[in-house]
Formats: C-alpha cells, sequence, structure tokens
C-alpha cells in the first residue's frame, strides 16, 4: 500500500513539475516576441502608425499595351489585401491578388506579394518604380490611388 502511494505522488509531481515548464517557456518566448516587435516598428510619427491607410484605393494606372488598369486596392488593419485589376481596352477581365502587404522599417512603404511597392500617403497610394522610388516625369501624377470614402 505504501509503495502504491508513493508512486502515485511521484507521478502527481512529474505531471506537476512537468506542466509548469511550458508556461513559463511561453513567458520568456511572449516577452521576447514583444521586444523583437517593438524593435522592428517604426518609431515616430510614420505613415503605419499615424496615417488612416485601412480602406479601398482605386484609379487608372498607366500602362503601355493597353488604355489603362483600373486598379482597386484594399488594405486591411492586419496587413491584408485584396488588389483587383482590369486592364482597359482588352480581355476586361478581373485579375484578382491577395495576400499580405509588408511594411517597409520607415513605416512610410507596402510592398505587395506580387513586388509591386506603394508609398502610403494621406488618403493614397502612390505606385512606386522597381527600386522603390516615386515615378517621375509627365505621367507621375497618373500613379496615384485615391481612398474611397
Amino acid at each position: 500500500m505504501k509503495k502504491s502511494l508513493c508512486y502515485i505522488a511521484l507521478l502527481a509531481l512529474f505531471t506537476t513539475a512537468c506542466s509548469e515548464a511550458p508556461k513559463e517557456e511561453t513567458a520568456v518566448d511572449t516577452a521576447q516576441a514583444q521586444t523583437e516587435a517593438a524593435k522592428s516598428a517604426p518609431v515616430g510619427d510614420t505613415s503605419q502608425n499615424s496615417l488612416d491607410w485601412a480602406g479601398s484605393y482605386e484609379g487608372v494606372l498607366p500602362c503601355a499595351s493597353c488604355e489603362g488598369m483600373q486598379t482597386l486596392i484594399t488594405l486591411q488593419a492586419d496587413n491584408s489585401f485584396v488588389q483587383e485589376t482590369v486592364y482597359l481596352g482588352k480581355d476586361e477581365k478581373i485579375l484578382k491578388l491577395m495576400g499580405k502587404a509588408a511594411w517597409d522599417e520607415k513605416g512610410q512603404k507596402i510592398t505587395l506579394e506580387d513586388g509591386t511597392q506603394y508609398l502610403v500617403g494621406e488618403n493614397q497610394l502612390i505606385m512606386l518604380d522597381t527600386e522603390g522610388q516615386r515615378i517621375t516625369g509627365d505621367l507621375a501624377a497618373n500613379y496615384v490611388l485615391k481612398k474611397k470614402q
């Protein structure tokens, strides 16, 4: 009888001791994740943390082989997005791209999953070139998507 009680006591001790270890690791992991998130978040006012950027943006972007690209981009607060594009004057079917937008380290630009970059401004998205720079020239004003109200 004493041996049975000893085995039950040892089993209860091991079960309790084992269940406590993951809680400590989880607390350490959570603290580490919060520290890393704080390090990666931009400091000061940025488009990411000071603008009401979530919403739908639309416009017609220039196109070399068509009349223009009717574009609608919807950004969610969780960084998910849906982009719908119609090549005007061509096969006018809706091309849809969905995924997560990635913010740059300064909290100013987003990159969609197809590599397209946009500068996030007050009620607008400005399409950038392949190097992440603003497009200049006569058509520069045409690379802006306006936020729908």
